[in-house]
C-alpha cells in the first residue's frame, strides 16, 4: 500500500494542476468576451454607451462595499475595459 501513495499523490497533483489551467482558460476566454462585448455596447449609439457606463458604475460601487483585494482587481478590471473603448 505505501507504494501506490506517491503514485496517488502525483496524480492528484497532476488532476490539480490541470483544473487549475482549465480554470485560467476559462477566465481568460470571459475576460475576452466580456471586453467585446463592451466594445460592441460602447459603440452602439452615445444612449448605450452612456448606459453601459452607468451600470458598469453601479458594478463598481457594489464591488467597492466589499473592501477585498479581489474586489479592487476586479474594479481595475471595469474600468481598464471602459477606458478601453
Amino acid at each position: 500500500m505505501p507504494s501506490s501513495s506517491p503514485d496517488v499523490a502525483s496524480r492528484l497533483y497532476a488532476l490539480a494542476v490541470a483544473r487549475d489551467t482549465a480554470n485560467l482558460v476559462d477566465m481568460d476566454a470571459a475576460l475576452a468576451m466580456a471586453r467585446a462585448s463592451v466594445r460592441t455596447l460602447m459603440a452602439l449609439s452615445p444612449q448605450a454607451a452612456l448606459l453601459m457606463r452607468s451600470f458598469a458604475q453601479e458594478e463598481i460601487d457594489r464591488l467597492s462595499m466589499e473592501c477585498t483585494e479581489e474586489a479592487e482587481g476586479a474594479i481595475a478590471l471595469v474600468r481598464e475595459a471602459l477606458d478601453r473603448v
